[in-house]
């Protein structure tokens, strides 16, 4: 059973399909999504028949996201012509052009009551224009208005004043050469003609005084808002258009960490309620130390829950989120199996208690997971275009608060590592180790766009975060599993009386693959101990070393040192940061810094 999505304009809906986890991401709420050669974008909650959506359960995720209910979208028959039981999806950009005759046109030509993705005039093809309009932070996206754009530059007052747009016609200029100033938009009107070159600069709609509608292509055309950002022209399919803002959380039974009843207790506090949304100063300064010695929590922990708003905070989420996660593995390794249900079935390993484990790695690995089955629940809460801040919501911000989230589930397998908390304390404590770290740090401190920052970060997480990666890039060979369906989640933490130091490998495309078992076969001593050290091997060498290796800033925003396509980078969908804060050199180490697995990589190359 797959999602059909109603696709086009007028009374009678086109359906097409979409498989159910695309729903979510990448094709979710407000995504461009191109099905042969049509372009349509998702609409927001709001518009969905909320009767078709099958509510969807897991209490941990739900309660961090402060909603109700989870819902799944709905999904359809093979041969379902009902729209009750599809996505409304409205076609964008309106603006196509014929392949055969140049013909542009806003408009759906319609035949025998259906709209048809073919040529008015000749019958043609007809393909979407490559450039939109994107607002530079307010999350809007809108058509170019072409009609317009094309009699800008006119030469004379017939052609400014003309204002057909039925005969407007997208032309290759011959002997142009095969850049955009080959491509004209014509008005057979009026002669008025104009080359697409100034669409290279990103703001040339802005320079030309074109203003954003404040809206979503798919809302009434009388909705429009007063949206002061500026407009940038992009091309359709570029990844700055629409960024998805999901959540995702491994059903476990209900467990509750150290450390998250610690945070609880400091939410609850009075003072901490009357302090919070305060500007910083006296009273603030001096609130802080008194709600530690009230709580027990350490005071870096108490000032940043006052200075950030936990339902809109990423970086929050997916620690509340990890905390019960890590809480739930923890017990499980330690021989609970209260902690276990037929969604999270984990048994520990036999490394490191069989021979032929190295002793350097067994004293850093101390325990190895083999999760046989578990359900991830994926939530869309949003999303974001270019330059935006806050994420725009999947009901476009309803007045009646949203009560509810589109989501997936997944069924999958997994290997869970955790290391061994003195180790990683005494690594972490290396001088040279902390001023590493400060790349991030300082890097993250100059951005504008703090989203993709981690303001508490712990050099175990770039440590554990790159380990992950070698482990994904070995895996995709001996596995089964391609590279897009494994995912990571790291735990690394050294705040409240439970730290964290871990990382689990799952899969994450359990509708097309399900559990199969080679992910958790290669978990075995067996096999473990020569996986994890080819990975270390793996993090010694790049076949763009030197350059790769003595970076001092790579990847976006600079925020990956020694580590890059060739050695580190993984697939995007399999990456919880987006392919950034990754360091090799963490790992293996050099004369600058220790690396972790220093000791191991040595004796593994002596016993040879």
């Amino acid at each position: 059973m797959n999602p059909k999505a109603t696709a086009g304009q007028g009374n009678t809906p086109q359906m097409r399909q979409l498989r159910l986890q695309e729903t979510i991401y990448p094709f979710g709420v407000g995504a461009i999504v191109d099905i042969k050669s049509e372009s349509f974008i998702g609409m927001d909650t709001a518009t969905w028949n909320e009767k078709t959506c099958e509510p969807l359960s897991c209490p941990p995720l739900e309660r961090a996201l402060g909603v109700l209910q989870l819902r799944r979208p709905p999904t359809a028959g093979e041969f379902s012509r009902n729209p009750s039981f599809a996505l409304p999806y409205r076609r964008f950009p309106k603006w196509r052009f014929c392949q055969d005759c140049t013909l542009m046109s806003d408009r759906v030509h319609h035949k025998n009551g259906a709209s048809t993705n073919n040529c008015s005039r000749c019958s043609g093809p007809m393909v979407p224009m490559r450039f939109i309009a994107v607002c530079k932070a307010g999350g809007h996206i809108q058509d170019v208005d072409w009609r317009r754009w094309s009699h800008f530059q006119s030469s004379n007052d017939e052609q400014h004043q003309c204002r057909d747009f039925e005969h407007l016609e997208l032309r290759t200029t011959p002997g142009a050469g095969e850049g955009l100033r080959s491509l004209r938009v014509i008005c057979r009107s009026c002669d008025s003609a104009r080359n697409l070159g100034s669409l290279g600069r990103e703001t040339s709609l802005a320079e030309e005084g074109y203003k954003c509608w404040g809206r979503q292509p798919w809302e009434p055309q009388d909705t429009t808002k007063e949206c002061t950002s500026e407009l940038r022209v992009v091309q359709r399919g570029s990844t700055s258009v629409y960024q998805a803002e999901t959540a995702s959380a491994i059903d476990i039974p209900e467990v509750e960490s150290a450390t998250q009843a610690l945070r609880n207790s400091v939410l609850q506090n009075d003072m901490f309620k009357g302090v919070f949304g305060q500007q910083q100063g006296p009273l603030f300064d001096l609130a802080v130390p008194l709600i530690a010695t009230q709580t027990g929590a350490p005071e870096h922990m108490v000032r940043r829950l006052l200075t950030t708003d936990p339902a809109s905070d990423t970086s929050h989420l997916q620690s509340t989120l990890h905390s019960g996660e890590w809480a739930a593995f923890d017990r499980v390794l330690a021989g609970d199996a209260d902690v276990t249900n037929p969604d999270f079935d984990v048994h520990p390993s036999d490394y490191p208690r069989e021979p032929g484990v190295l002793p350097a790695l067994a004293g850093l690995v101390s325990d190895v997971g083999l999760v046989r089955r578990l359900r991830e629940v994926r939530a869309l809460r949003g999303f974001r275009r270019y330059e935006q801040e806050d994420f725009t919501r999947v009901d476009l911000g309803s007045i009646d608060g949203l009560k509810w989230y589109p989501a997936i589930e997944q069924f999958g397998e997994g290997i869970f590592l955790r290391f061994d908390e003195e180790a990683l304390r005494t690594w972490e404590a290396e001088p040279s180790v902390q001023r590493r770290t400060r790349h991030w740090i300082d890097r993250g401190a100059k951005l504008a766009n703090r989203r993709v920052v981690i303001s508490d970060l712990h050099p175990r997480y770039v440590l554990l975060h790159t380990l992950a990666h070698l482990l994904m890039r070995r895996l995709e060979f001996q596995s089964g599993y391609s590279a897009s369906s494994l995912s990571e989640r790291i735990y690394a933490s050294n705040d409240g009386p439970d730290p964290q130091g871990g990382l689990l490998i799952y899969t994450s495309s359990g509708d097309a693959q399900g559990t199969l078992g080679g992910l958790v076969r290669l978990g075995e001593a067996r096999y473990f101990s020569r996986l994890l050290l080819g990975a270390v091997e793996d993090a010694d060498r790049c076949s763009n070393n030197p350059v790769c290796a003595e970076s001092r800033g790579q990847g976006m925003n600079s925020l990956n040192l020694a580590a890059c396509h060739a050695c580190s980078l993984t697939s995007e969908t399999s990456c919880e940061r987006n392919n950034i804060y990754l360091d090799r050199k963490l790992l293996v180490g050099d004369e600058s810094v220790p690396g972790f697995f220093r000791t191991v990589l040595m004796d593994a190359r002596a016993s040879i």
